[in-house]
């Protein structure tokens, strides 16, 4: 069946969806053993994208997290070069979900490959939705994804890089400590909602801002631990979610309520908007942090509506 082709990161998620017996359940399902390739590095995502390309595969099933979604898709882009990408099928089973969970997905690889496939079979085409990705050029890589953030977001993400451990656990450990800190007025809280200088502007209209906390911004509604702090990211196909703070931390505890619950924060010192375009400007590199992984740029970070794709329904 030529027209299906999934790719597995071996290295995505709990070990027994990587193991031989997986492996071997997902081939059956495809019926060809060339439409499933999987990877154990970043370098042979490039091949995988041209090999599927080379086959003119309609649907690229992706089996594996956030991670994996946004390497997978940034190497579709470069690699397709403006021609029609395939619809896209996300198949989960990696550590962090949460694209599949904006989307409305569930279930385990196995059965939504499953369906797909059966529905393939019989004739019927997926029922499919527009999606959008992020643009980051940081002066360095020009990158696709979904979710990004400088500040206090990223030195979240680069504790948990350090530990080497980004498990739910893990993450639900290091908040704790962050609510601790707060909670004593410790260094960590105040090192990690820490002020920096920087000129952000929104759409072509500047902050009058000198200084700020983070920048964050996302066509995907949730992040993990149930938090959906991008309620509006896909308001409309051409802008997405636009956040910008320079608050103290005290406002934290309210931030993280709102995010929680998925509204928008109401708060004088941070802006939350849908824009097509914003630029961050500062006095030195940037770092920023885009669907779970750590990135160092330049001093300039330019974010914009990136291509467009169609995603699979559940």
């Amino acid at each position: 069946m030529a027209g299906i082709g999934v790719i597995l990161n071996r290295k995505a998620g709990r070990p027994h969806r990587t193991g031989s017996r997986f492996t071997q359940n997902l081939r059956d399902l495809l019926r060809d053993p060339d439409n499933l390739r999987e990877t154990n590095s970043l370098d042979e995502i490039d091949d995988v994208i041209k090999t599927f390309l080379e086959r003119n595969i309609d649907i690229l099933g992706i089996c594996g997290g956030d991670g994996t979604n946004h390497y997978t898709l940034s190497s579709l882009v470069r690699v397709y070069a403006g021609q029609p990408l395939p619809t896209v099928a996300f198949l989960s089973g990696g550590t962090h979900n949460a694209h599949a969970a904006s989307a409305g997905i569930k279930g385990d690889p196995e059965s939504l490959l499953g369906k797909i496939v059966q529905n393939h079979n019989n004739g019927d085409g997926p029922e499919t939705f527009l999606r959008k990705m992020l643009q980051v050029d940081d002066g360095h890589a020009v990158r696709y994804g979904f979710s990004m953030a400088t500040g206090f977001m990223y030195r979240f993400y680069r504790e948990l890089y350090i530990r080497k451990n980004d498990s739910p656990l893990s993450v639900a450990a290091l908040f704790s400590r962050w609510l601790g800190s707060f909670a004593v007025r410790g260094k960590l809280i105040r090192h990690m909602f820490q002020l920096e200088p920087g000129k952000i502007t929104i759409s072509n209209k500047q902050l009058p801002w000198t200084e700020n906390n983070g920048i964050s911004c996302s066509t995907m509604e949730k992040l993990g631990m149930g938090f959906t702090p991008y309620p509006r990211a896909n308001e409309t196909i051409d802008k997405f979610h636009t956040a910008a703070m320079r608050i103290k931390t005290w406002a934290f505890i309210k931030l993280m309520w709102d995010y929680k619950h998925g509204h928008v924060p109401q708060h004088p010192d941070q802006v939350n908007t849908i824009s097509d375009e914003i630029l961050l400007e500062s006095h030195s590199p940037v770092s920023y942090v885009m669907d779970g992984e750590i990135y160092d740029g330049s001093s300039r970070l330019l974010v914009r509506t990136g291509p467009q794709f169609r995603l699979i329904k559940p």
